[in-house]
């Protein structure tokens, strides 16, 4: 069993234990086992033909789980017995020579689908083959129908330029790098002839060519460039052109633009061809007898100026007046409905009707009206309108006339019995019409449109026509054009009885003497064969020229061998003009005349009736040669010199890509090898991301669980332990927020390379997010080897590290859980090494601690707290209690501090110590600070800002660090109308003194707002004397941990007597913290404290309680 190309992943060497195998480490069966589990290939052993071992990855291929397969023949995973046996032919004399076998064979899964797959043999030892054989399986089908995709993209882009109707060059710095040869055809070059030339060729100048370069600016901007130009061929003769170009890159067009080109000559001829029509149709609308009006949603569009004659309007003023203007009432106006009815199901519709014009007059109107797009009334209507006033009038007259009509109907019926025997035996239809009624009429007509005897007299003849329309038009080419005496022909439509209709020829003779009615005597025939003959033979030759005009090869008409006719494509193919070739002898186009007198045998040939097809090299005009396919047919084979037929196709490309196609063939060799290894390489990046942490190579949590997985299968096979360190670094967020994520980049880089440094060649570094890393260490044969570990880990770690100029030290919180004791299964050990991890947080840092189970369930308390912590943010359950500051001297209040409480439902009030530290952990903070912030900010306006007293609220480290504390700040002070003066901020000694740059930066941006800062805790945090004077700093809070023991510690005393005394030399106010008892409240006043804060001047208290005094 076996595939094609390189394996990758799998480099090893499979034998079959021998004997001696027993003998041998465990440590070495194990390798053995983990290869076979982890490869990612098919790997299975056969013996005897059958299969005694295979690995998941083969029984996975094959539909099977591993036990399935152990002990089946070979011949199971192969579509048929003689697949299998084909196999055995090709593999048993390479096997046996102990060669490798390498094929590629279609093999089958258990549900009887079929893949390709490689396979790689070769026996276990080729001294003994009954030892049997080891297979290497890959599923290839995918790469095979890549391979396919690309070999079938390449043809199709080839075809493309081949076939394209169109020209296709690639243009770069100006010159022509490659074309196609419709594009060489369109200028009379020959094939490859352009290649290298300079663009300026097929300009008509110089100056037109330099205008050609705006077009990069174009280009440039990633838009398509369309240029019209008149353009030069070779023999200097010019064409119109459209050309479409884009870069290939946009960034510099120059290096590279594709352009497609087409010869747009005859669109303009016929461009200027319908502006002549157009001209023609606008002199005709401005001096027809009748008024023509074209509307579009009821208002005039365009007219002629008969129209505005008719109606009054002076010249241009009836564009855009409404149609309601012609007519006198809403009533009349609202006919125009029913007339929108019948043009819109594409019916003429036609009506005279009282119109009126701008004087006010009224005149009697004709009108006809069509729809332009029947069934779109947004593409307007055309109306035709006669002023038919005059012709009324002469209707009255005509009344007058009746009388002497009815004499003139006397004597015709006495003419009428004399005619009757013409009437009945005539082989046409016969007609007696008076005002378009059907007097009388012979039987053959009835018999043409299968009317009864006698039931066409006294019918309209409009019952004759196929449609009302058709017989309206006939009233007025023949009723109004007629003179007495004078005759009348014409063809229609007509209808049967029955729906069917035909083609009838009429002819018709006025026989009144044009007094007060028209009388007619009508003959019909039925024309339909004949003009369907003729329609037959019309829609031929259209189809004829049609292919013709359209054919993709060149197509001529011979006789006695001189070019009768041809098509454009012909005339093209040979560098002529429309027409230049009709009447030419054919042999000035062949490329010897030797060749054309030979050729003259051909009209032998034809007269066998047989076609003519031969290659033949031409000439054509500008002298360059080219190869043709030759297929001619005599139309008369009996004297083909009278005329034959010859299609010529241009086939030098052919001949050209026979030469080149081998070339092209080993190119797309090449670029398949090429391209299947690529994707071999980025299949193996993109498996190396999917397990891997971006930033720092380090295994990520995927690939951490199986690596434990594996590491606990083995510890328990060996009875051995497995611990897990859950490495976090303390302060790191502090780092990331004040220096910028890009230095948090850095340093967790350095620490992740310390820890390779650190670690041993088989343990497991994994970084699972943020700050936060995991070691597996496999194989201890005691616990206490994990403590060595992670100690040598704290102190690698804690070693300072310079990032971006500046020195950084972290230390690490290391937590450790042990298999089996501490879990047996990757996920608790993770989690159980995590909450020993929190632990060594709690022990203050910089140390680890083993998991035990009084930190499980901790870990749950703090999960539950957060949880809880969470919900009372959005529950309300936080509090603000306010603790007053006192002045020392007179002991007015002259301040509070915002102090804020948890009202746990269960648990009662909670102080800030017992989930400060969770929310500053967690990110809480910053939303618990800005409500803190707000709420303080409105009681203090509450109690009345006329009475100067200051609010200070503390900020976390967090809070400081954040960029957007400024904003936040204003807007609580915009949002409560706080004066900024009575806001004051504290922050902690330690937090100014982490980062002073940005510690200077955030303080200054705060004092911009007019805000008070004062340094709590001060004393604690080792604050340097230059920096506490280059900070903008109102106040100091002296620490509680230095009041405590005034005035009985003498040590204490003198540090609160210098930092009073220091504070003041820097023109800072002092605030002692934690007065408990007027002992301590003297001593403070002694020195020259500023103010007072603790339980003896007020204890903390709620909003409603500190707010009595004030309100």
């Amino acid at each position: 069993m076996n595939e094609p190309g390189p394996l990758r992943g799998v480099e090893a060497t499979v034998e079959s234990p021998p004997a001696s195998y027993a003998g041998r480490t465990r440590y070495t069966q194990l390798e053995y086992e983990a290869l076979l589990a982890n490869a990612s290939i098919g790997i299975a052993f056969t013996r005897e033909r059958r299969f005694f071992l295979c690995n998941q990855r083969f029984a996975e291929m094959f539909g099977y789980a591993s036990e399935e397969l152990i002990g089946q023949p070979g011949e199971v995973v192969y579509p048929s017995r003689e697949s299998y046996a084909a196999l055995g032919q090709i593999a048993v004399p390479i096997l046996s020579a102990g060669k490798q076998l390498d094929v590629e064979w279609e093999a089958r899964r258990k549900d009887g689908s079929t893949f390709l797959c490689r396979m790689i043999a070769k026996a276990l030892d080729t001294q003994n083959p009954q030892q049997g054989t080891v297979w290497i399986v890959e599923d290839i089908t995918d790469k095979r129908r890549h391979a396919d995709e690309v070999a079938r993209l390449l043809r199709e882009q080839e075809a493309i330029l081949a076939s394209a109707s169109v020209g296709i060059v690639f243009v770069k710095d100006r010159r022509i790098v490659r074309c196609n040869r419709r594009y060489e055809e369109m200028y009379g070059y020959g094939p490859g002839e352009m290649d290298g030339k300079p663009t300026a060729i097929v300009y008509t100048d110089i100056s037109e060519h330099a205008k050609g370069a705006a077009v990069y600016e174009t280009l440039a901007r990633g838009q398509t460039s369309r240029r019209i130009e008149l353009r030069r061929r070779k023999d200097g003769s010019t064409f119109w052109s459209r050309a479409d170009g884009r870069a290939v890159n946009p960034q510099d067009p120059h290096k590279g633009s594709v352009w497609i080109v087409e010869d747009i000559t005859e669109q303009r001829r016929a461009e200027d061809e319908l502006q002549r029509v157009l001209a023609e149709q606008q002199a005709l609308l401005d001096n027809i007898v009748v008024g023509i009006q074209f509307t579009r949603e009821r208002r005039t569009v365009r007219c002629n100026r008969r129209f505005e004659e008719m109606f009054g309007y002076a010249p241009g003023t009836a564009v855009g007046a409404p149609s309601r203007d012609l007519y006198f009432t809403e009533e009349e106006y609202a006919g125009v409905l029913k007339a929108y009815a019948e043009t819109d199901a594409g019916k003429l519709h036609t009506r005279e009707q009282w119109l009126r014009r701008q004087d006010g007059s009224g005149f009697w109107c004709r009108i006809n009206g069509r729809a332009v797009a029947p069934g779109d009334p947004g593409k307007g209507y055309v109306w035709l309108l006669e002023d038919i006033t005059e012709r009324r009038r002469a209707d009255e007259a005509v009344q007058r006339l009746v009388s002497e009509q009815k004499a003139a109907e006397e004597r015709i019926q006495r003419a009428l019995g004399e005619q009757e025997l013409i009437l009945d035996n005539a082989m046409i239809g016969i007609a007696f019409v008076r005002d378009r009624v059907i007097q009388r009429c012979n039987r053959f007509l009835e018999e043409m449109v299968g009317a009864g005897p006698a039931e066409l007299v006294g019918a309209s003849s409009s019952v004759l026509f196929a449609s009302e329309a058709d017989w309206e038009q006939a009233g007025r080419l023949a009723y109004r054009a007629t003179a007495p005496g004078e005759t009348h022909d014409s063809e229609w439509r007509f209808k049967r009885r029955d729906g069917s209709t035909f083609r009838c020829r009429t002819r018709g003779r006025r026989i009144d003497v044009g007094e007060t009615e028209q009388e007619w005597i009508w003959s019909f025939e039925d024309v339909t064969a004949e003009r369907e003959a003729d329609l037959r033979v019309q829609r031929a030759l259209a189809e004829q020229e049609l292919i013709l005009d359209n054919a993709t090869v060149g197509i001529a008409f011979v006789r006695n061998r001189v070019y009768q006719r041809c098509n454009a494509r012909f005339e093209q193919m040979f560098g002529y003009g429309a027409g230049e070739l009709i009447g030419r002898a054919t042999e000035p186009l062949y490329a010897e005349r030797a060749q054309w007198e030979r050729d003259a045998a051909w009209y032998e040939e034809m007269k066998s009736g047989q076609a003519v097809s031969v290659e033949r090299q031409y000439r054509r005009r500008d002298g360059s040669l080219f190869w043709c396919k030759l297929v001619g047919k005599a139309i008369d084979p009996a004297h083909p010199d009278d005329g034959s037929i010859w299609i010529y196709d241009d086939v030098t490309a052919e001949h050209a890509a026979r030469e080149s196609l081998q070339a092209s063939r080993d190119a797309l060799e090449r670029a398949v090898a090429e391209r299947t290894a690529e994707l071999e390489e980025a299949k193996a990046r993109a498996q190396h991301l999917a397990d891997h942490d971006a930033l720092t190579g380090l295994p990520n949590r995927r690939l951490l669980e199986d690596r434990l997985t594996q590491a606990l299968a083995l510890s328990y096979r060996n009875r051995q332990q497995t611990a897990v360190m859950f490495v976090d670094l303390d302060r790191f967020k502090a780092i990331n927020d004040s220096l910028g994520h890009a230095a948090g980049d850095v340093l967790l880089k350095e620490v992740a390379a310390r820890l390779v440094k650190q670690l041993r060649v088989g343990d497991t570094i994994c970084r699972i997010g943020g700050d936060e890393f995991v070691v597996v260490l496999p194989e201890l044969k005691r616990a206490s080897d994990a403590a060595q570990v992670a100690q040598k880990v704290l102190e690698q770690l804690s070693a300072p590290a310079l990032v971006e100029g500046h020195e950084l030290s972290v230390t690490p919180s290391i937590g450790i859980a042990v298999f089996p004791d501490d879990g047996r299964d990757a996920e608790t050990l993770i989690r159980n090494s995590d909450a020993a991890m929190y632990h060594a947080k709690e022990m203050g840092r910089a140390n680890y601690q083993f998991f035990t189970a009084e930190m499980n369930q901790a870990a749950s308390r703090r999960h539950a707290l957060e949880t809880e912590l969470r919900r009372a943010l959005g529950k309300g359950e936080l509090r603000v209690h306010y603790q007053p500051i006192v002045e020392t001297k007179s002991g007015r209040v002259a301040g509070h501090e915002a102090l804020v409480r948890w009202q746990h439902p269960e648990r009662g009030l909670l102080a800030p110590g017992e989930f400060i530290q969770l929310a500053e952990e967690t990110g809480l903070i910053l939303k618990l600070g800005e409500w803190v912030l707000h709420e303080a900010c409105r009681w203090a306006t509450f109690i009345g800002v006329e009475r100067g007293l200051q609010i200070a609220v503390n900020l976390s480290a967090r809070q400081f660090n954040d960029p957007k504390l400024a904003q936040i700040v204003a807007t609580a002070l915009r949002d409560t109308g706080l004066p900024a003066r009575l806001l004051e901020l504290e922050i902690t000694e330690s937090t100014a003194m982490q980062h002073t740059d940005v510690t200077l930066g955030t303080l200054n941006r705060l004092k911009g707002l007019g805000v008070s800062v004062a340094i709590d805790d001060f004393g604690t945090g080792y604050s340097s004397l230059s920096y506490l004077k280059r900070f903008p700093v109102d106040k100091v809070k002296i620490d509680r941990s230095f009041t405590a023991e005034l005035p009985a510690d003498a040590d204490q005393c003198a540090i609160v007597e210098a930092i009073v005394a220091l504070a003041h030399a820097l023109e800072i106010e002092v605030i002692g913290e934690g007065v408990e008892n007027d002992a301590q409240r003297r001593f403070l006043a002694q020195c020259g404290c500023d103010y007072l804060q603790g339980y003896l001047t007020g204890k903390p208290v709620d909003a409603d309680a500190a707010s009595k005094d004030f309100v």
